[in-house]
C-alpha cells in the first residue's frame, strides 16, 4: 500500500509559482530548491514532483504521479481514449 501521496507541478512555467503557493497554503512544508526533480513535504507524507508540463499527464496516467497541476490546454491536447479494462 502506498501512503505516500505524489503531486506533479511544472519544473519551470507560469502554473509553477501559483502551484507552489497553493501546496503551501494548503498547510504543506517542503524544500523548493532550484533544479531539484523531487521535493518531500515535511509534515504531510506528500512528494512533489518537478517535470515538464507536457510530460505531467503521462506521469498521473501511468500512476507515477497520484495528482497533476496542468493548465487547461495540456489536459485538453494529452487527453487520452481509456483502453478498455482485461480481465485475466
Amino acid at each position: 500500500m502506498n501512503t505516500l501521496l505524489r503531486i506533479a507541478i511544472q519544473k519551470s512555467g507560469r502554473l509553477q509559482e501559483d502551484s507552489l503557493q497553493l501546496l503551501s497554503e494548503s498547510g504543506l512544508s517542503f524544500s523548493n530548491g532550484r533544479d531539484q526533480l523531487k521535493a518531500q513535504a515535511w509534515n504531510f507524507p506528500t512528494e512533489i514532483l518537478f517535470l515538464r508540463d507536457d510530460d505531467i499527464p503521462q506521469y498521473v496516467e501511468d500512476k507515477v504521479a497520484d495528482v497533476g497541476i496542468v493548465g487547461e490546454n495540456i489536459f485538453v491536447e494529452k487527453q487520452k481514449k481509456k483502453r478498455p479494462h482485461k480481465t485475466p
